[in-house]
């Protein structure tokens, strides 16, 4: 028996059997409702021609696929983390395995993946063993047809217009087949993208007179050409091993023009230029030891370079001279090993032991040059050096306890050892470095009980620990502030306990589902922005930045002052709120083929700002989230269509000296496909279709906010150009 054939007998076994939902629809559902199986029937009538255009059509897949793509968001402890494979990660698995791959990455590989590879889709629902990650949500799981010696070729040409921008062509070639046992799948894709905006500003000074309109046309486009391989091969005594590569050179040119209404000197252009390359190698294995139970292994080897120049020009209009630029270059390299032993020790309990080790290297450089006429030397501004190494080892126990078909309790305990060392070296400053050890301990329990077939709770208690942004270390421009930040290298990881309590119950005949969560959130540790000034008072003596705006505010104290600001911890911040997501069917207005899927989010993240002491929201953090995605596939033309939306509440951005406020403004994004023949799909793709993006007031403040001088504010509003990309894609 083959490793995805034990891994759906291990899933059926789990549930008292399969009865037949919609035999007409080829959609199983096990007896207690925890796993959907999608038969590759099911999707005969579609146009699907990929693997991810099979997911797409399953009621609420897109959502899946949405989540999937955010949830690696760098840093915090609401992120899975960059580093390491973790006992979290991808929502959608390929015969029970998440893919050996950081860069790698799933989502490329559902995209070269033909449709007549696929044998079945399974929806499972909350926890279940013999899965490689665990999830509190739903996890899609792809059983990959077997024993077929015939040989698939897909194919893509693509193209992208940014209205006003340049044409943008992209193509994707990938062939698939079996050569003697060994699976094989090798492509070749040339990717082009980017983004572009235009931002009207009104400048007025601290008493509210208008000094200046200004309109920024900005943007960056990237380009790279990415080659995977993938191979696959089962040993006679079963074993199974797993490989895949990746390497994909590119670069970019990015701009930002500034056309002022006065003549006075001011930048008015900005110049990027960025190379990179990149590589990887993965690769998972698995067998089974009989009564000690069955190992697997995973592996990535990875590495990346960086290089970005930039250039500033400015001065009267007709001439303009370069007088700053930056050079960043970064290096970084990865390698994780994780392995594990799992096994059944009776039909109620399995039990999973393993560990993980995970050494990343991080080597950055940043160096800031200005001048103030063509005709001076341009002079060291800034410049910062970091060599980061960080040495993880994680030890983890995994139970789970089928009390009964409908009933899973699964318990985990990680210990996490970690070692980061960090040598910084700023312009003209000492040689400083940071050697840092931590140990965690990372409980997580997660129960699973099934009401009805249709209708199952889930309660998951969790602590999390994040993955240290690298980016906080070196110093670099922060092109969204437009200011240098200064790199700290003694940042501590966030921690976080979780609490959520989730409810969803599945509409009958493949018509949709209605899921409700709680959750809370205590974070300890938490990285934000931080007040690093050193405050004295009138002796010299350090003294707290509350005793320091207590004294009288001279100009003379002020003006010994060095007011700066880091990222950096501090004790505590709280998350609070809901979810509510349906996706239906509308077939009661006479659209059986018609999906609508609406998703609202309400999340109150809160901390204390370090400046002022008032209750913020986390940075660029909407408490209130709504997203709709609406598809009709019309199976007897061969046409499928549809519209997706995002709405968001206001935001905010504080530092030491800015406030920046912020209303997003609706997303909107439609597609139509059609199937020309058989196997072979055209698509047009429509986006940014409302260009208005944002509008916000940036506050400056003389020296620390705290003091409440104001010496101007900028109004800005900010658009983007819309996009329409047209793709032919097809099999042979």
């Amino acid at each position: 028996m083959t490793g995805s054939k034990k891994f759906t007998t291990l899933l059926m076994t789990t549930a008292f059997g399969f009865h037949q939902l919609a035999n007409a629809q080829k959609i199983e559902t096990t007896e207690d409702g925890s796993i959907v199986t999608y038969e590759k029937e099911y999707f005969s009538k579609y146009t699907a021609v990929t693997l991810l255009d099979m997911i797409l059509i399953i009621p609420g897949g897109k959502e899946i696929i949405d989540e999937n793509s955010t949830q690696y968001d760098g840093g915090g402890a609401d992120s899975q983390g960059d580093r390491g494979f973790g006992s979290s990660g991808d929502q959608i698995l390929v015969n029970g395995n998440r893919l050996a791959g950081k860069s790698n990455n799933i989502e490329d590989t559902l995209s070269r993946i033909s449709s007549s590879q696929v044998e079945k889709i399974e929806l499972i629902r909350g926890v279940t063993d013999g899965l490689d990650v665990q999830s509190q949500g739903l996890i899609v799981n792809i059983v990959m047809a077997e024993g077929s010696s015939n040989t698939t070729t897909f194919w893509q040409v693509s193209g992208k217009k940014t209205f006003s921008k340049d044409f943008k062509p992209e193509f994707i070639i990938s062939r698939s087949g079996n050569l003697s046992g060994l699976d094989y799948m090798i492509s070749l894709a040339r990717e082009d993208g980017g983004y572009f905006y235009n931002r009207d500003e009104e400048a007025f000074n601290g008493a509210g007179d208008k000094t200046y309109d200004q309109n920024v046309d900005a943007g960056f486009g990237w380009n790279s050409f990415k080659f995977n391989a993938n191979l696959g091969y089962t040993f006679a005594d079963k074993s199974q091993l797993q490989l895949n590569g990746l390497y994909s050179p590119g670069g970019g040119d990015g701009y930002e023009i500034r056309n002022k209404s006065t003549n006075v000197l001011n930048p008015v252009s900005r110049i990027s230029n960025d190379d990179s390359e990149q590589w990887e190698i993965g690769g998972d294995y698995s067998k089974s030891l009989g009564a000690l139970g069955n190992f697997k292994a995973l592996f990535v080897i990875n590495g990346e370079t960086d290089t970005e120049t930039v250039s500033s020009t400015r001065g009267e209009r007709g001439t303009l001279f370069e007088y700053a630029n930056e050079l960043v270059e970064q290096s970084t390299s990865e390698e994780i090993l994780r392995a594990s032993l799992s096994n059944a020790l009776s039909a109620k309990h399995t039990l999973e032991v393993g560990g993980e080790v995970a050494i990343n290297t991080v080597d950055t450089s940043f160096v800031s040059n200005e001048r103030d006429t063509a005709d001076d030397a341009f002079l060291l501004i800034n410049s910062d050096e970091v060599e980061i190494k960080e040495n993880r080892y994680e030890i983890f126990v995994n139970h789970t306890f089928n009390v009964s078909s409908a009933f899973v309790i699964q318990s985990s305990l990680t210990t996490e050892f970690s070692k980061i060392v960090a040598d910084n070296v700023f312009a003209g400053g000492t040689p400083t470095q940071r050697d840092t050890s931590f140990t965690y301990l990372k409980p997580r329990f997660n129960v699973r009980y099934d009401l009805s077939n249709r209708d199952q709770l889930r309660v998951t208690v969790e602590k999390r620990v994040s993955q240290l942004d690298f980016d906080n270390f070196v110093t670099r421009y922060d092109q969204q502030t437009e200011i240098v930040r200064v790199g700290n290298t003694n940042i501590r990881p966030e921690q976080v306990w979780e609490f959520s309590l989730q409810y969803e119950h599945r509409l009958p005949n493949d018509g949709g589902s209605i899921s409700l969560e709680g959750f809370y959130r205590d974070y300890k540790d938490h990285i934000t922005h931080v007040d690093f000034t050193e405050y004295e008072d009138f002796g010299g003596t350090a003294i707290t930045a509350d005793q320091f705006f207590a004294l009288p505010p001279t100009g003379a104290l002020r003006d010994m002052i060095g007011f700066s600001s880091k990222a950096g911890n501090i004790d505590h911040a709280f998350a609070i709120g809901g979810k509510v997501n349906v996706s239906k069917r509308l077939e009661f207005i006479g659209l059986p083929e018609a999906v609508l899927s609406a998703n609202y989010t309400y999340e109150k993240r809160r901390a204390t700002d370090q400046f002022t002491g008032a209750q913020r929201s986390f940075p660029f953090a909407s408490d209130h989230t709504f997203t709709f995605n609406f598809r009709h596939d019309i199976t007897k033309w061969g046409l499928a269509y549809g519209f997706n939306g995002e709405f968001k509440s206001d935001y905010e951005m504080a530092d030491i000296n800015f406030y920046w406020p912020t209303s997003p403004n609706a997303k909107f994004e439609a597609f139509a496909e059609y199937n020309v023949m058989d196997g072979i799909k055209l698509e047009l793709t429509l986006e940014n279709i409302y260009r208005n993006r944002s509008t916000s007031s940036f506050t400056f403040y003389n020296d620390h906010i705290r003091f409440g001088e104001s010496w101007g504010h900028t109004d800005r509003k900010t658009t983007s150009y819309r996009e329409v990309t047209i793709s032919l894609q097809g099999t042979f």
